[in-house]
């Protein structure tokens, strides 16, 4: 499973490279478009790496699964992935704020943004605005991180030798004096989009070395005596309804399967061993809790010798019910994901028969449901089999409540020059909302009444100021008032934009 470095990930570095050295001698659209093309190229590489880290992360997990002894490596790898995901969400939501800054995607070419060639955005944002510092910060706590997982010192080093994730030292003869000003600084937006598509790969790249330590480890290529055993029981379910077989599986972990002397008894009945492991049967006559007592002898074929290893085991017998519940509260929000807890007692998750209507429904773990409603009304789920007649649950399906406008903390009122030039634009925020969701303005009205003279009402898009409403709000002073009016704003699952209620400020 360990990945080097391979021809892919090389020819990407060396394209970087390169076309950074074009972008200096300020080349024209076809480097821009060779941008594009690398951006996209990356893109498509970090997912063949996600999978890759998928596939490493479930090898753990199943060794941990066949052998306790390996659970920390498992907890370290699941943390290694947690740091990387944290670190790769932040640099692609910085990203999108990149493009949002930009003017958003081309309608002609989607791709890119619409001012992909500006370069002081990129000064302003990552510059100006310090979010390069941020990023780098970021990038040297999460390294650090990784590096801290792994305990053994030469191991460390080694693995920090070629991790991939770090901050480059800026060239002697450069005049930058900052890492994000040595390489964001004046750049245009076009060619910084490929640099955060290839932090992510390196990103990604370092949690795969990470994560290929810790399969390593926990296949057990260091010399680890398996001279513990315990007694393990692979039941059907743990759950079984009155008169109902209750079946599993005894077998010793960490045992060979072509092992022919070990013996098994549940509750003193000897059951045959069968590849190392022996299938037994139960039926319980009543409900509640039940108990059996599970021994498994072992005999040393050099010595003769006889091991018993011995163990309770618990299960629970009930009659058939079900129960749904929405996790948040008893209605449905359009254009979010709603979650859903369902259970059906005495029935194999396997065999339970998930309906929907008037929403979509997807199975995200077992009993673990999200619905996400299509329109306002009603919405239904019928739960059914193993034996379970249908059974129907109804929901109320409503929209999201109308966001509150604010500029900064205020809702209106008096405000300071200084303060009220400060704000890029107002923000619609759902207030006392229990879901992940954000509203978006599509336009609004900017009226300015200076203290002595006309209204001055423009027109702005988007919730960001531009142009004129840019102008007005550089002209704030005292006694001036401010009205922001026919607010338009979108929120999930709205086909129109929905209306707000305005917002009067008195620069004082």
């Amino acid at each position: 499973m360990s990945i080097s470095k391979s021809p892919r990930q090389m020819m990407i570095n060396l394209m970087y490279l390169v076309l950074l050295a074009l972008l200096a001698l300020n080349v024209s659209a076809e480097i821009m478009n060779a941008f594009l093309t690398m951006d996209m190229g990356i893109a498509n590489s970090n997912s063949i790496v996600d999978n890759t880290n998928d596939r490493i992360l479930k090898s753990i997990e199943k060794q941990t699964k066949a052998y306790r002894k390996y659970r920390p490596y498992y907890e370290k790898a699941e943390e290694a992935r947690n740091i990387a995901k944290e670190l790769d969400g932040y640099i692609q939501e910085l990203r999108e704020t990149l493009v949002v800054e930009a003017g958003g995607p081309d309608p002609e070419k989607p791709e890119r943004p619409v001012r992909y060639k500006d370069k002081d955005i990129t000064t302003r944002l990552l510059i100006e605005e310090a979010k390069g510092d941020e990023l780098e910060q970021k990038i040297v706590e999460a390294r650090n991180r990784l590096l801290t997982l792994v305990e053994d010192e030469a191991a460390r080093e080694k693995l920090a030798a070629g991790l991939p994730l770090n901050i480059p030292e800026i060239p002697e003869d450069s005049d930058k004096e900052t890492w994000a000003r040595f390489s964001f600084g004046e750049m245009p937006v076009i060619a910084v989009l490929p640099m955060f598509t290839k932090l992510r790969n390196d990103v990604k790249t370092s949690e795969t070395a990470v994560l290929n330590y810790f399969f390593k480890k926990s296949k057990g290529e260091e010399d680890i005596p398996m001279d513990e055993f315990e007694v393990v029981v692979s039941a059907d379910k743990g759950y079984v309804i009155r008169g109902e077989d209750y079946t599993g599986e005894v077998f010793l972990g960490a045992y060979s399967s072509t092992s022919n002397n070990v013996s098994v008894a549940i509750d003193g009945k000897t059951y045959p061993v069968k590849n190392g492991k022996a299938e037994f049967r139960l039926t319980p006559g009543s409900t509640g809790t039940k108990t059996y007592n599970a021994v498994i002898k072992v005999r040393n074929p050099l010595t003769g010798r006889v091991k018993t290893y011995e163990k309770k085991f618990t299960y629970e017998v009930g009659e058939r019910s079900v129960a749904v519940s929405a996790d948040k509260m008893n209605v449905m929000y359009v254009g979010v994901e709603n979650p859903i807890s369902i259970s059906a007692a005495g029935i194999n998750s396997t065999s339970l028969q998930v309906n929907a209507a008037g929403t979509n429904l997807s199975k995200i773990s077992h009993g673990k449901y999200v619905a996400k409603p299509r329109k306002p009304g009603k919405a239904t789920i019928t739960v059914s089999g193993d034996g379970l007649a249908p059974t129907k649950f109804e929901y109320r399906v409503k929209p999201i409540p109308d966001p509150v406008l604010h500029l900064g903390k205020s809702t209106g009122g008096r405000m300071s020059p200084a303060e009220f030039r400060a704000h890029r634009g107002p923000i619609p925020l759902l207030m006392n909302f229990d879901f992940d969701a954000r509203c978006k303005i599509r336009g609004f009205e900017l009226v300015r009444l200076p203290k002595n003279g006309d209204a001055q009402p423009v027109r702005n898009q988007g919730g960001t100021y531009q142009g004129r409403a840019k102008d007005l709000i550089k002209k704030a002073d005292f006694g001036d008032a401010y009205f922001f009016n026919d607010v338009k704003v979108m929120c999930p699952g709205d086909e129109v934009a929905r209306t707000l209620n305005g917002m009067a400020f008195n620069i004082k």
